[in-house]
């Protein structure tokens, strides 16, 4: 608790922490307590990896999360680690040549003097294994093992490669995303592609600007310099710190939601429930992005919009189909909701809702009645 207050005056004080945690994890081996190590393990997948991932440090998380998993899941690890030895093999000969005939394509399109670079990216030990679960552990459904990575000039570059690149290669339905268009709440942008090689092989591409690249990796702490408050910055009113504003508007949420907690044992439940479980992101009709926890219903969703809107739902719509208020809610989904002045909390409406500030509203409203 005390580090989200200090967080909310300087941000720089939790990269610090997050600093302070990765030394420690690569330092476990130090330690002669199982115990111990498990502890500062678990503390480290469960809070400190999701943290730098809310903060969009993605090479932060990695290494928080890779030094950490032997500890928790050792055989698991191994297994993991063995599979993406075999596979790698394989994945690495269709990725030389498929980025041999990259390099042609882009010179042949009179676009190579506008990429600065063209590479890959091997996928961390620990996120290749929470995607295996979500498949079975079967490595054929997993494409994105290895990555091509093409850094370009301008965002006008980055949909000009992609075009070259469909061009060449047949993409794989469903497989395009444009996190250029629609960022991620952490800040992350790239566009993503999945192709066909043409000899049996199935490469990820991801097309990126070098400030895209360099939030990608670093997150937040690309582009901080402060002296002051964040918050404080933000309300100045400077685009920039707007921006800012707008992907540490989670602290801010985080603040005034602990205010409301007081058993420790609730507290972390609640946190790892609401802010570092995996998100599901929806839009409003206005193409707003709301991020909540997997498994949230269009009761979250409303709450999280506005406790007015929330307080008289009456009925909701998802990519234009009606929908139970119990229904979760698919990722990149569009949610509607339909509000009426007569419409109230029921009891119901405490096994729909997921989130604590959702079910704490409705809790109010019921103990007013």
């Amino acid at each position: 608790r005390k580090l989200f207050i200090a967080t909310a005056a300087d941000i720089r004080v939790l990269i610090i922490k997050l600093a302070d945690r990765l030394h420690n994890v690569q330092t476990l081996e130090g330690h002669t307590k199982p115990e111990k190590q498990r502890r500062i393990a678990l503390e480290t997948l469960e809070i400190f990896a999701p943290l730098a991932n809310r903060l969009g440090m993605w090479k932060l998380k990695s290494e928080l999360e890779d030094g950490a998993f032997p500890y928790i899941y050792p055989e698991e690890y191994k297994k993991v680690k063995e599979l993406l030895k075999q596979r790698s093999k394989v994945d690495q000969k269709y990725l030389e040549k498929t980025h041999r005939s990259l390099q042609k394509e882009l010179a042949k399109q009179n676009i190579q003097g506008n990429v600065i670079s063209t590479g890959h990216r091997v996928k961390s030990l620990y996120s290749l294994y929470q995607k295996l679960l979500k498949h079975d552990m079967d490595m054929d459904q997993i494409y994105d093992i290895i990555a091509l990575r093409v850094i370009v000039q301008n965002v006008e570059d980055c949909y000009r490669v992609l075009g070259i690149i469909h061009g060449a290669w047949t993409p794989l339905p469903g497989r395009v995303k444009d996190y250029i268009a629609t960022s991620k709440p952490n800040g992350y942008k790239s566009l993503h592609t999945t192709i066909f090689t043409g000899n049996g092989g199935i490469v990820e591409v991801q097309i990126r600007t070098e400030e895209m690249h360099k939030e990608a990796e670093y997150g937040i702490a690309s582009h901080i310099s402060y002296k002051e408050g964040i918050f404080n910055k933000i309300k100045n009113g400077n685009k920039k710190n707007a921006k800012l504003g707008k992907k540490l508007h989670w602290i801010e949420q985080l603040i005034e939601w602990q205010k409301n907690v007081s058993e420790t044992g609730e507290y972390l439940e609640n946190l790892k429930m609401d802010f570092f479980n995996d998100q599901v992101f929806v839009f409003t009709p206005d193409g707003d992005v709301i991020d909540l926890p997997e498994g949230s219903t269009p009761i979250d969703f409303a709450y999280a919009v506005h406790s007015d809107i929330g307080d008289h739902v009456s009925g909701a719509e998802m990519n234009g189909k009606y929908v139970s208020l119990g229904t979760k809610l698919e990722d990149g989904a569009i949610v509607e909701i339909q509000t009426k002045k007569a419409s109230r909390p029921s009891h119901k409406w405490l096994d729909y809702a997921k989130t604590t500030l959702a079910r704490r509203r409705i809790r109010a409203v019921l103990q007013k009645k």
